[in-house]
């Protein structure tokens, strides 16, 4: 059985393009049909089940889910990942959350209410996985409708994850590009080859070699028309699943898959490159298979350069939404480590500063639960920097407010999600 390779690609493109996107898929599937590996894979499928009218696809275990009362996304169904395994992992989310999109307020079955395509993908709930997913089973591009022009400093994550029906040369991509005419936003042109580029910007082919022990290999990575092939391993415990993280800093890029780098590119970008849109593309799903599928979910965009140690020796308080947590859970989640490291930086650097941690949650749920959840959240990270970074007990106290000081509205998801929040406030 050949081995499901799903390919994503990952541009960032400072200029729009009119080339219709469908053109280059058959010279995509040539080039790569050759090439596939036979081998074979240990996952699980995409068997559709239908519970009390909703769509369930069953895909793994270990899932990445929103915390509708608590801080961030979460990671259930197997054991927790412990910080150390992204001891490299340098990753800090923006400081204001402007899109928080994990399709909680779509109907299973249905499209995204403020997405557009010219083909069709649905909402679909995943066994074992949190939260609800949008599955993408045919050729398409898919794309929110409500991106704002983006600053030169903003982060972008997205899980992703696929099937072992998925077509061996299937490809999914990521688009953050600048378009004029954002309803041609089907029409980009991602190129045809992984060695060239057809537009100004960064292309990135993956080729994720689900093999027993869940290596993943990179096919090559192209920044105009160069190409750097043969990317070190990493390995994914959960095969199918990975998280993409996208981190701006004017003309600097840096792209991390879970806990590994891909590269960090000082000018990827002109100085005004303007972003307006984030595009997903997939194809050749089922060239020749069925039963194939890429979803994606859990999409946060982030607005605002960190400033951790300015904001708190400063101004006396820094707030960070990149604490995670499991839901309804004080376990930190282990991509948490970019962001604790950050304020663990700051408090090495200013050995007299001593701080309050303050846990705050949004509305969903009791105001005792939250209450509650929110202190021990506070009392997890203040073990977390004393046992990981080393920061002295004595320099941190702790405090929970649960849902009692809203920053944001609670009637929309990124408002939840800014309310959802960890607090670093300088003591006397």
């Amino acid at each position: 059985m050949k081995t499901p390779i799903a390919i994503l690609v990952l541009c960032i493109i400072n200029c729009s393009v009119k080339a219709q996107f469908f053109d280059h898929i058959k010279d995509k599937i040539n080039q790569k049909v050759n090439s596939a590996i036979d081998k074979s894979i240990d996952g699980a499928g995409n068997k559709k089940k239908k519970d009390s009218g909703k769509a369930t696809d069953s895909v793994g275990k270990s899932a990445a889910g929103v915390d509708s009362a608590g801080t961030g996304v979460a990671n259930n169904g197997g054991p927790p990942q412990e910080l150390k395994a992204y001891s490299k992992f340098d990753f800090v989310p923006g400081e204001k959350i402007i899109v928080e999109e994990n399709f909680s307020q779509d109907a299973i079955g249905e499209f995204p209410d403020k997405w557009n395509t010219k083909t069709s993908a649905e909402i679909v709930t995943l066994n074992n996985r949190s939260g609800k997913w949008l599955c993408m089973k045919q050729d398409g591009v898919f794309f929110p409708e409500y991106i704002p022009d983006l600053p030169d400093n903003f982060t972008l994550q997205v899980d992703i994850l696929t099937n072992n029906k998925t077509s061996s040369i299937g490809s999914l991509i990521i688009v953050l590009a600048s378009s004029k005419d954002k309803d041609a936003r089907e029409k980009f042109d991602l190129g045809s080859s992984t060695s060239s580029i057809n537009t100004p910007g960064i292309k990135l082919d993956l080729n994720p070699l689900y093999s027993g022990d869940g290596n993943i290999s990179y096919a090559s990575h192209a920044l105009g028309n160069a190409s750097v092939r043969g990317l070190e391993e990493f390995h994914v415990p959960d095969k199918p699943f990975a998280t993409v993280s996208i981190w701006r800093q004017k003309q600097r890029v840096r792209v991390y898959i879970n806990s590994t780098k891909m590269f960090d590119l000082p000018r990827a970008l002109e100085p005004d490159a303007l972003i307006n849109s984030l595009i997903f593309g997939a194809y050749a799903v089922d060239y020749d298979k069925k039963g194939g599928a890429f979803y994606l979910s859990n999409i946060r965009l982030a607005v605002g350069a960190p400033d951790t140690r300015n904001k708190l020796i400063t101004e006396g308080k820094f707030v960070t939404h990149g604490i995670l947590f499991d839901i309804n859970s004080d376990q930190i989640q282990a991509p948490s480590y970019g962001a604790l490291q950050d304020i663990a930086n700051t408090l090495k650097a200013n050995p007299t500063v001593r701080v309050k941690i303050v846990g705050h949650t949004d509305s969903d749920g009791d105001d005792k639960t939250n209450l509650d959840l929110s202190q021990r959240r506070a009392e997890a990270v203040k073990t977390a920097l004393i046992s990981t970074f080393g920061i002295d007990a004595s320099r941190m106290d702790t405090d929970g407010k649960g849902k009692t000081q809203p920053v944001d509205s609670n009637a929309t998801p990124e408002g939840k999600a800014n309310n959802r929040r960890v607090e670093f406030i300088k003591l006397k």
